[in-house]
């Protein structure tokens, strides 16, 4: 059986470390990477307390992504971080974001695979959150998604094919490689634009404020904007932790 642990290790700085690792990653991309999404859905999740439409659409995020259909999955990714412990309510909220935006079918169960793994990056070691992400969609995802949720081997080089799914493996590859976001986005090189933010964001879920390693904040551009929201959004999920997750004052 796997290992289910009931809360979360400094889920504000997991936040935080999320938000600036995508920015880190379009930032080295140099192009649209999804970055802009996911801080675009965050603000509003933030919000909201959640998936709202119209919150959405007033932001303009019925629109595809900049970044293609590989962003979309960036969309997702708030989702995951604000109630990384309600599996349902978080595939549901990715879901629909997705959706909203005119994504296909694969999209968006790459979108909810994205989700899912980074709630669980914040608790589980890679492996043990993949298989985890595998047990979820078992019986929604199509094969070849299933199949991609793993890291490639050795030092096989990353495919530039703009598939999410592709993006996604990419993504997972390079924190495999890696531990800090700068390396983790290193890593990504190579892989379509998504794949560096996507992997910026996985690794600062997975390690923390000490992903930040090497991340000069003040020199991101927009990086306080992605702070503020970071913020916003850790507060709220907090909020929404099960009264018996919340954390305990301390002293």
């Amino acid at each position: 059986m796997l290992p289910v642990e009931r809360s979360i290790e400094d889920l504000g700085g997991r936040i935080e470390a999320a938000c600036l690792g995508a920015l880190a990653g379009e930032t080295a991309a140099g192009s649209a990477a999804g970055a802009a999404d996911l801080l675009g859905v965050a603000e509003s999740a933030a919000a909201c307390g959640g998936f709202d439409e119209d919150d959405l659409r007033q932001r303009g995020l019925q629109r595809p992504s900049r970044s293609g259909n590989a962003g979309l999955v960036l969309r997702a990714l708030p989702f995951g971080l604000l109630t990384p412990l309600d599996r349902p309510r978080l595939r549901r909220d990715a879901y629909r974001c997705v959706a909203l935006a005119g994504a296909d079918e694969g999209t968006a169960i790459t979108a909810v695979a994205a989700a899912i793994l980074i709630a669980d990056l914040a608790r589980f070691d890679l492996d043990t959150a993949l298989v985890r992400v595998r047990q979820s969609l078992l019986e929604d995802a199509p094969m070849a998604l299933l199949q991609r949720l793993t890291a490639l081997p050795g030092s096989a080089e990353l495919s530039g094919d703009p598939d999410p799914g592709i993006a996604l493996q990419g993504a997972i590859t390079a924190m495999k490689r890696a531990e800090s976001i700068p390396d983790a986005v290193a890593a990504a090189t190579g892989g379509p634009a998504a794949a560096m933010s996507l992997a910026g964001a996985l690794a600062g879920a997975h390690r923390g404020p000490s992903a930040l390693a090497g991340v000069n904040v003040p020199e991101l551009p927009h990086g306080e904007r992605a702070l503020g929201i970071a913020r916003m959004l850790a507060e709220r999920a907090r909020e929404l932790l099960p009264v018996h997750e919340a954390p305990q004052p301390t002293g």
